[in-house]
C-alpha cells in the first residue's frame, strides 16, 4: 500500500493530514514528544484532534488512534509506534537471514529470473526451490511497488521492516509454475491455482479491455476498472470472470485482504 505522506514527511504535512481528517480542524495541535521527534531514523511526528491522534513517521508510515483526550495513552501510543519503527528500520546484514532469503537476494542481484538460474553452488544448500522463488517474487514486486533498484541492502530494508517476511518462509511462500506461461508465480488454494504477474496484468473482460482488480478499502471489498480510463468494470467485478489469452480465468478478493488473478482447475 502506497504510504499516507510521500516522504520527506515534515511536520506541516501531518498537521495537514491531521485537520483533513479532523471534525473540526481547529482542534489540531501536535503533541511534543522528544525522544521521537529528535530520533533522525525512526522518529516522527505526532497530532491529536476531536477525532484521535496521528502519528506518522519520516520515512512515510502513519497510524490513525482515536485516543483523545487522555494524554498518557496518546503519549504510549507514540511511544509503542516508534518501537515498532525502531525495530523495522534496524541494521540487517545478509548473514543474519536464512539461506531461502539469501538465495533470493542473490538472483534478485544477478537479474535472473529464478532462484534455479544461480550458479549451483549458490544453491546448493537449499532445502527446496519453491520457497526461495516465492520470497524473490514478493522481494521483486515490492521493490517495483516502491521504485527502488534491486540491491541486497534494498532487500535487507524490505525483509527487516516484515518479521512474517523474515521468517523461514512457509509452504504457503512456495511458488509454482504459473497455469498459463509457466513463469513462477504465487498462491491457490482448492479449485484455482493463481497466475503470474505478468498473465494478470493481461486480464481482459467480456468486452476486450485490459482489467484490473483492487479492494475498495483497508478493510476489504473487491472492484474491477478499465486500465485505459480508470471507469469500473461492472461485469468483473459482479462475476469474476476475465480472458487471459482467450483462457477463462478469474479475478477476485482474496480472503485476508488483496486481489487474486487465477486459472480454475
Amino acid at each position: 500500500m502506497k504510504p499516507p505522506i510521500e516522504p520527506p514527511v515534515t511536520r506541516d504535512k501531518v498537521r495537514e493530514l491531521t485537520k483533513r481528517w479532523a471534525y473540526e480542524p481547529s482542534t489540531v495541535g501536535e503533541y511534543l514528544h522528544e525522544g521521537f521527534n529528535s530520533d533522525p531514523v525512526s522518529g516522527g511526528f505526532a497530532f491529536s484532534c476531536d477525532r484521535g491522534l496521528v502519528i506518522a513517521s519520516t520515512g512515510g508510515s502513519c497510524i490513525w488512534s482515536g485516543i483523545t483526550g487522555d494524554v498518557a495513552a496518546q503519549h504510549d501510543a507514540i511511544d509503542e509506534f516508534w518501537r515498532k519503527q525502531r525495530h523495522k528500520d534496524r541494521p540487517l546484514a545478509i548473514d543474519q537471514v536464512s539461506v531461502w532469503h539469501r538465495a533470493a537476494i542473490g538472483a534478485l542481484v544477478q537479474g535472473l529470473p529464478s532462484v534455479a538460474d544461480l550458479p549451483e553452488h549458490e544453491r546448493e544448500a537449499l532445502p527446496d526451490l519453491p520457497r526461495a522463488e516465492g520470497l524473490l517474487i514478493v522481494l521483486r514486486g515490492t521493490l517495483r511497488r516502491v521504485e527502488s533498484a534491486p540491491t541486497e541492502a534494498a532487500a535487507l530494508r524490505i525483509l527487516a521492516a516484515d518479521d512474517w517476511l523474515l521468517n523461514t518462509p512457509s509452504e504457503a511462500l512456495a511458488a509454482h509454475p504459473c497455469p498459463l506461461c509457466q513463469r513462477l508465480a504465487l498462491g491457490s488454494s482448492v479449485g484455482r491455482v493463481e497466475v503470474c504477474d505478468r498473465c494478470a496484468r493481461h486480464a481482459r473482460c467480456c468486452d476486450n479491455r485490459l482489467v484490473a482488480g483492487s479492494n475498495t478499502s483497508l478493510f476489504g471489498g473487491f472492484i474491477a476498472v478499465h486500465v485505459d480510463d480508470k471507469t469500473p468494470c461492472d461485469q468483473v467485478t459482479r462475476n469474476g470472470i476475465v480472458y487471459i489469452d482467450n483462457k477463462v480465468c478469474c479475478m477476485g478478493e482474496e480472503r485476508i485482504g488483496g486481489v487474486y488473478v487465477a486459472y480454475e482447475t
